[in-house]
């Protein structure tokens, strides 16, 4: 054998395998294994070839040596299996083709510069993620790409559209940047963009988009002869033969990936995007799951609505959901969420999903550590067997496919911002954070603690996982995480009085750069908590920056911010003027037309009892109107009573009555405050004021701040004492609490006796209500 021949062997057997690939049927005409299949099942066929060209590697000319490498990629590619000896062969071929390019004599083409990059990079780029294959060691593709950077670029104009396309690409691909050689492609691309074919021009696109390079121009020149060609041949939803009837689902999802990635969205981009849709929806039972999540990631990422899309992909996606990754999962809900796209059977579909995998993941790590200083085998649950040994058999392709901080964290915000709620998901879902909480960046740990808080679905474990991020993790958080992520904490009520003593010392020094809507997030969230031992200077700046910022802030934030300093109450009256000036100041230009909810009107009137009363300023800084609109919101409130305020009234009504308790009324109204009271009761004509606080009044065993400041006001402005009754304590009276309260707590008389029976949780309950009124010096 020639060398000569060499190249034109190996460019046959590409040549055949491709043609092989094209028939559906693994056998010729002839009856015979084709080319492809004779050599998936036997590689080494190529073993003659491959010495042969190992052989007479460097007297191969720059022809030769490009169409070998091509042919070389593309096999390697169909078959999915190394070729024999390739390391060694690819070596040599890279040796010999950095000599030629860097050499004085030889000179390669446009064509054959473009062809041996994409071979490099198709070998090479995708080695690991897509076959497994090592690399040699000696592989170094920045000196061959820099040897074709040198020898195209005088060349660029000779380039044609096929030669750019995979030029581009393979830079891409390679990792390897070439900002020049990228720059000087885009007008010659733009000059030739009528001769770009649907393949070309996506992973022209892509290319661009992977490497991060500015082409805006490029892309709307893109974007705007694809729209042309649609619109001049008649877009239609029965087919118009435009060119973008010729893009295929992976084209037609890279092509918006790549637009989406880059941010590209203009004019020109609206009308290709709108285009599109009709080529994707008449292709869409050819897209695989990846194809259908990226494409729908890329329109909501451009925000550019397209519910036929939206609606036709979640019916398919439904069909294929057992084919999702992780991956696709998360951007496909983010996406659907993002656009406000309805689509409850999808995200019931891939809750299901999501639910399944963890639970096959969680039993496969049982499974694993048994008989590792874990259960012994024999010990597990036949269930979790079951789970973990079916793994290899129903979910081979999915093993190491488990989601990670970022897919966790936009599945469980995707799911709350579209109100789907289910428990059982949630619940799975802060088992595996919990288990990759490392990972988590700020961004992911502030989505997923508001996701949580967002569906009011309680996950102590993970919550306190976060609360002890150390020191140098909340650093990386900027204004928007950190006040979504105490907003969290306090919606849930979940105590983490460390973590919020950490962010008021870390976030005192970047407190000008919160937004109004993060000012009044953070001092509500230290509000609700009643965290009131706050570093002074917190406070003090928040007030500070609101001040400055009152004109741009909402009439809601400035109640918001008022009332959070007012449960606090350690701010100066005075200092906080400014906020019911700038109220008052928006009712009288707003009359009839002032708007705010009724919890506003109501905390309103509470930071105003505060500031006129309670601290006995001289007079409210709010016009009379308005303070009658606000008591009456606030005193105007119904409410109903509980089970366990039925329960504490039935047992003051049963108590001796040589004690002289009797009830007054239930669900009584301060007339001073305008507060409610559960129970108002009289002992020996003393009228004491009862509140009995269920568990949405603590945030672990201390009282909100909402309750503290009712409690305070009651206290300094009301007309009778108060006497508080927690439900923990109550429950713990109970018959059925395994820790039910000890009766010597309470007398001294013991009543074991009694101890599981209703007779004894009564007498419990009855001297627990006596203890209590006498320390309060009532009895």
């Amino acid at each position: 054998m020639k060398p000569c021949h060499i190249s034109f062997y190996w460019n046959q057997i590409s040549r055949l395998i491709s043609i092989s690939n094209s028939n559906k049927s693994s056998y010729s005409p002839m009856g015979s294994f084709s080319c492809l299949q004779r050599l998936k099942r036997n590689p080494t066929l190529l073993k003659p070839l491959v010495g042969k060209t190992i052989f007479h590697n460097s007297e191969l000319d720059t022809r030769s040596l490009a169409v070998t490498a091509h042919a070389l990629a593309k096999i390697s590619h169909k078959t999915r299996k190394p070729i024999v000896d390739s390391d060694k062969l690819w070596e040599l071929l890279e040796k010999n083709i950095i000599e030629k390019a860097t050499s004085t004599k030889d000179n390669f083409s446009s064509q054959e510069c473009a062809n041996i990059v994409w071979s490099f990079a198709k070998e090479f780029g995708g080695r690991q993620q897509h076959r497994g294959k090592t690399t040699s060691s000696n592989y170094n593709p920045a000196l061959l790409f820099d040897a074709m950077i040198d020898q195209l670029t005088p060349k660029l104009h000779l380039c044609n559209a096929q030669d750019i396309a995979n030029t581009v690409w393979a830079f891409a691909t390679a990792d390897h940047p070439a900002p020049a050689l990228f720059d000087a492609m885009i007008p010659t691309a733009m000059e030739q963009l009528d001769k770009f074919d649907s393949q070309n021009l996506a992973n022209t696109v892509w290319a661009y988009a992977t490497v991060r390079h500015p082409a805006s121009q490029l892309f709307d020149a893109v974007a705007a002869a694809l729209t042309e060609t649609a619109t001049t041949n008649g877009v239609t939803d029965n087919g118009s033969g435009n060119k973008l009837d010729t893009f295929n689902s992976q084209a037609i999802a890279n092509t918006v990936w790549a637009f989406a990635s880059v941010g590209h969205y203009t004019p020109k981009t609206k009308l290709f995007l709108d285009a599109l849709v009709i080529s994707a929806l008449r292709k869409l039972h050819f897209f695989n799951s990846q194809e259908m999540a990226i494409t729908v990631w890329g329109y909501a990422t451009l925000d550019h609505s397209s519910p036929k899309l939206f609606d036709a992909v979640s019916q398919l996606a439904i069909q294929k959901i057992p084919t999702f990754n992780s991956q696709g999962i998360a951007n496909t809900v983010w996406a659907y969420a993002t656009m406000g796209h309805p689509a409850s059977e999808l995200f019931y579909a891939v809750s299901q999903l999501i639910i399944q995998r963890i639970d096959i993941y969680n039993s496969q790590a049982i499974f694993a550590n048994a008989g590792r200083g874990g259960y012994p085998v024999e010990y597990l649950p036949p269930e979790l067997l079951n789970a973990a040994s079916s793994l290899s058999i129903s979910s081979s392709s999915n093993k190491s496919d488990i989601f990670n901080s970022q897919a966790i964290a936009n599945t469980v915000w995707a799911f709350a911002t579209v109100g789907h709620t289910n428990p059982h998901l949630f619940d799975s879902i802060s088992q595996l954070a919990l288990m990759k909480l490392d990972s988590f960046n700020s961004q992911e740990i502030a989505n997923t603690v508001w996701a949580y808080a967002t569906v009011h679905h309680p996950a102590p474990a993970l919550f306190f996982a976060i609360s002890q991020s150390p020191l140098p993790k909340l650093n990386t958080f900027n204004s928007q995480e950190l006040a979504n992520t105490l907003w969290a904490f306090a919606t849930l009520s979940h105590p983490a009085p460390e973590f919020f003593d950490a962010v008021s010392n870390l976030a005192v020094s970047k407190l000008n750069t919160f937004n109004s809507q993060e000012l009044a997030n953070t001092i509500w969230a230290y509000a609700t908590v009643y965290h009131y031992y706050v570093n002074p200077h917190f406070t003090n700046g928040i007030l500070y920056e609101a001040i400055q910022k009152v004109e741009s802030l909402e009439s809601e934030q400035i109640v918001n911010i008022l009332w959070s300093i007012v449960v606090l109450n350690s701010v100066d009256t005075e200092a906080v003027a400014p906020l019911f000036s700038e109220v008052a100041k928006r009712y009288h230009l707003a009359q009839n037309n002032f708007r705010l909810s009724r919890e506003a009107l109501s905390q309103l009137h509470q930071a105003s009892m505060w500031y006129s009363e309670e601290h006995h300023c001289k007079e409210s800084l709010l016009p009379k109107e308005l303070r009658d609109l606000c008591f009456n919101h606030f005193s105007s409130s119904e409410n109903l009573p509980s089970k366990l305020q039925r329960d504490v009234v039935q047992t003051f009504k049963s108590l001796p009555s040589y004690l002289g308790v009797s009830i007054i009324e239930e669900e009584s109204r301060c007339e001073r405050t305008g507060y409610s009271i559960d129970v108002l009761i009289s002992i020996n004509q003393q009228q004491l004021a009862v509140e009995i606080d269920g568990p949405c009044h603590f945030v672990g065993y201390s009282p909100n701040g909402a309750t503290m400041l009712k409690q305070r006001q009651l206290f300094s402005l009301g007309n009778t004492p108060l006497l508080s009754v927690p439900y923990w304590e109550w429950d713990m009276l109970n018959s059925k609490n395994p820790n039910t309260i000890n009766h010597n707590n309470w007398n001294n008389k013991s009543n074991n006796d009694h101890y599981h029976n209703y007779n004894g949780e009564i007498k419990r309950k009855k001297s627990y209500l006596q203890q209590r009124l006498q320390q309060a010096s009532f009895l």
